[in-house]
């Protein structure tokens, strides 16, 4: 018997053998039978729903944490479209529906402010903290379900109790929800971007559409049995309250999962920090769960650090010329950035031709320059070396340098001219 070939559809996917009997001139297909093969014939349901489901090549074709976050994130999608389906009540009963005082056309009115509200939350918000979404992703993802979750519990407990505030009411939690659109939709881009591993962004982010909607539809049913079943506010506001719980914190889970191998502020300082402490790197996954999702970050410096500035701030702070030339003077020719200090933040003025990797220096410069302020002048190739072997043991981890998630204004300028 000679055998041709050997193909696998994946990693884990069935392996087969193309191979020419002794007594034959043909080639003949044989499957491997293995234990988990046989399982996966049997079951054949299993593999119609993996296809419909899961992005082709799956798991080959995503990060490591997918399956994790997806889990976590169907069980959120499920607990909101529960909340949702109740909230939907009672927003009803709020508008006067069942009510014979109310007409068509009061409830149209109220209905048509409430959407009017949140298309301008949408607009404002978007404006106020769009550049922040893809900074803070995590965050800005768990407090989009938090602000979700404020909005019906004030429908839920509040709405009933004033209807004669219904529109007012209802125009500030759907300018909430608004907010929560824009966040949520925007973080699930950021996260579905690293997902992607294979440039599948688009199947990555349909089979997600899909799995959500499946949810959605077996949840909705759920939460019309549970209004089916509900009889008092009591018991409504005690499954409510449940099912909010169990939101949070599935999503909180969900954003834990998650291992982003590119450096944002805060993912960048806890490796900062651990360098210059041991002059050991931390990899993505560990850094990841360091990071905080909720307030705050796990490491912060005494001066808070602004990218891309206008020259004009180191101007109108020195004014005198010889001082800018000497602050000028104490970088390389070569460097894309200045570093200096103003009575508030720590400015890094960037050179029209920074790169990504720039930046990264940059700030592992000015951080360098708050823990000892004579480093640059006095230590300059120092702290160079030092920057050249943090990036080196950045790429050996696995970290992402080619692009950077740190907050970085537009301004650039020359100073080589």
């Amino acid at each position: 018997m000679k055998i041709h070939f050997r193909e696998q559809y994946g990693t884990k996917g069935e392996e087969i053998l193309y191979v020419t009997p002794a007594d034959q001139k043909s080639i003949v297909r044989v499957p491997l039978r293995t234990d988990k093969l046989v399982i996966r014939e049997k079951f054949f349901l299993f593999r119609l729903m993996q296809q419909i489901f899961l992005p082709r090549g799956y798991p080959d074709s995503v990060s490591e944490d997918y399956a994790a976050y997806q889990i976590w994130d169907t069980v959120q999608a499920f607990s909101s479209t529960i909340c949702g389906t109740l909230c939907t009540h009672a927003i009803l009963k709020g508008l006067g529906v069942g009510n014979e005082n109310i007409n068509a056309y009061s409830a149209t009115v109220t209905w048509i402010l409430k959407e009017g509200s949140g298309h301008l939350g949408r607009i404002l918000f978007s404006w106020w903290k769009g550049a922040q979404l893809d900074v803070e992703s995590k965050k800005w993802r768990l407090r989009a379900d938090f602000l979700n979750d404020c909005a019906m519990g004030i429908e839920i407990y509040v709405l009933p109790k004033y209807p004669h505030l219904s529109t007012y009411i209802l125009c500030s939690t759907t300018v909430l929800k608004a907010i929560v659109g824009v966040a949520g939709g925007a973080t699930r881009a950021a996260l579905t971007q690293h997902q992607a591993v294979r440039g599948n962004l688009a199947d990555v982010s349909s089979k997600d559409s899909s799995q959500e909607t499946c949810v959605n539809l077996i949840a909705s049913f759920v939460g019309l049995y549970f209004l089916t079943i509900i009889k008092s506010p009591g018991v409504l506001y005690s499954v409510f309250a449940f099912v909010v719980v169990m939101h949070l914190y599935a999503n909180l889970k969900a954003v834990k999962a998650v291992c982003l191998k590119t450096f944002n502020e805060s993912r960048y300082l806890i490796t900062l920090e651990e360098y210059f402490k041991s002059g050991r790197m931390l990899p993505p996954k560990q850094v990841n769960k360091l990071e905080r999702v909720t307030l705050g970050q796990t490491v912060s410096v005494s001066v808070n650090i602004r990218l891309g500035l206008s020259i004009k701030h180191l101007v109108d702070e020195y004014q005198n010329s010889l001082v800018i030339e000497n602050i000028i003077s104490s970088f390389d020719p070569h460097e894309r950035f200045i570093i200096a200090e103003s009575k508030k933040f720590l400015g890094v003025y960037l050179h029209f031709d920074t790169q990504p990797q720039d930046v990264l220096k940059a700030y592992f410069f000015a951080v360098s320059y708050l823990q000892d302020r004579n480093q640059i002048k006095e230590k300059y190739w120092e702290v160079h070396n030092k920057w050249q072997e943090f990036y080196n043991m950045a790429l050996q981890e696995g970290w992402l340098t080619s692009q950077h998630l740190l907050m970085v204004d537009e301004y650039r300028l020359n100073w080589k001219a």
